[in-house]
């Protein structure tokens, strides 16, 4: 007596079961693909931005080292004023205290070779000198040059031009996303220049504190003749390229005021302090 093989085959069950399965398997790793992209795509742009700071840390160095006094009554050696607008609080994570964050104006005289540079550096919208200022800018920087045997006499033209600068050919854009420039000088022995401080006694300095943008800072720098700060202290602060995205698509700008308000934990801050190779030590009396 012989048996009757039969072949026995998947139930429709149990294929349903496998595709479930196979299913589950694939979007799994179909998302652990997604958020590999996404951790790349952000340490790829953090890496740009950091690259990106610290290239201009570089240029902001060599530029300020070269602040030299041009010895003219009506020159101007250095230059920093807070504009008129309203700067921006940021919560700082984990403290609950609020951060100002400043945008200055800076310009500065160098010497190079026969020729006077005027260099200067702000934060706007848009490259006018005069455009609009959101709570987030792109950081320009401006340069001229006039020779020496135009110079003498004329040392304020090259601060006139940083003041009416509209000639896109002495603009250069320097980084995207700036949420803070801001400076402060410091005198031959290291300490913050303000008014009250001794140099401001002399006549070819004009030191304003400031009373309402931001308290317990200084609003304006201006020194002339031979008197420039011995080093001046930089501070940049640059906002994470996918927040900066974020913040764009917002159209008004109280709204991205307080959507930057929350996101102090996004904002790369880049701080150095450049010692100035031809300061005047004559400029700052001696300390006691």
């Amino acid at each position: 007596m012989t048996r009757r093989l039969t072949a026995r085959g998947f139930t429709l069950i149990e294929i349903m079961v496998a595709m479930a399965l196979l299913t589950v398997i694939v979007i799994g790793l179909m998302a652990m693909f997604g958020q590999t992209q996404k951790a790349f795509r952000v340490g790829m742009a953090q890496t740009d931005q950091l690259e990106g700071g610290r290239m201009s840390s570089d240029l902001f160095r060599q530029d300020f080292q070269g602040i030299t006094p041009t010895d003219q009554t009506n020159g101007v050696n250095f230059f920093a004023e807070i504009p008129n607008y309203s700067p921006t609080l940021m919560t700082l994570p984990g403290a609950g205290v609020l951060r100002t964050n400043i945008f200055q104006d800076v310009f500065f005289m160098a010497r190079n070779n026969q020729y006077w540079n005027g260099i200067g550096y702000y934060v706007r919208t848009n490259p006018s000198y005069f455009g609009n200022m959101s709570p987030v800018g792109t950081l320009y920087r401006f340069e001229t040059n006039v020779h020496v045997m135009n110079f003498n006499g004329n040392g304020y033209e090259p601060f006139l031009a940083f003041q009416n600068s509209t000639n896109p050919s002495s603009i250069s854009k320097v980084l995207d996303g700036v949420v803070e420039f801001h400076v402060r000088c410091f005198d031959r022995d290291g300490l913050w220049i303000t008014n009250g401080s001794p140099v401001s006694t002399n006549e070819f300095v004009r030191i304003t504190n400031s009373l309402f943008l931001a308290p317990g800072d200084v609003e304006f720098y201006g020194f002339s003749n031979h008197v420039a700060p011995a080093y001046v202290e930089l501070e940049v602060g640059v906002l994470e390229p996918s927040v900066l995205k974020r913040l764009k698509s917002i159209p008004s700008p109280v709204g991205q005021s307080n959507f930057l308000a929350s996101h102090a934990g996004n904002v790369q801050m880049f701080r150095q302090r450049i010692a100035v190779r031809n300061v005047d030590p004559s400029a700052y009396p001696s300390q006691p």
